[in-house]
């Protein structure tokens, strides 16, 4: 369901600034995700075509750029991105602590990777000529 209202958020921002521009077709809608949204982007794009469906949208094609996670550590300082640990299944990593890549701590914060942005939307403007 996470995956779905995600969905219908990005149509109802693509339509709006299909809107505002007068465009007549949306043709490609290009996101940003990062690791700690959680979001699935199989399912992202299969619940887009469902959300986009009868609209001007209907049929664009969603292109996903996936954005590692970044960590901070508080017991060795390390900061950069995230490493997913081999040994926690993951139908429950996103669950767990995120470790330290350097030195294995729990101690860590996310300072990255938790943004959902819809980058640029290309879509069809009729011409204005008469």
């Amino acid at each position: 369901m996470h995956e779905f209202s995600a969905a219908c958020s990005i149509v109802d921002t693509a339509l709006e600034a299909a809107k505002s521009n007068n465009a007549i077709k949306v043709n490609v809608v290009n996101i940003e995700i990062g690791e700690f949204t959680f979001l699935i982007p199989e399912q992202l794009a299969f619940n887009f075509e469902i959300a986009s469906k009868n609209t001007i949208a209907e049929g664009a094609e969603l292109r996903i750029k996936n954005i590692k996670g970044k960590l901070l550590c508080s017991d060795c300082g390390f900061e950069g991105e995230s490493r997913v640990d081999p040994d926690i299944p993951p139908q429950i990593a996103v669950f767990a602590p995120m470790k330290c890549p350097k030195c294995g701590s729990s101690s860590t914060t996310i300072t990255g990777g938790k943004d959902f942005i819809i980058t640029n939307i290309e879509a069809e403007i009729p011409d204005s000529t008469i």
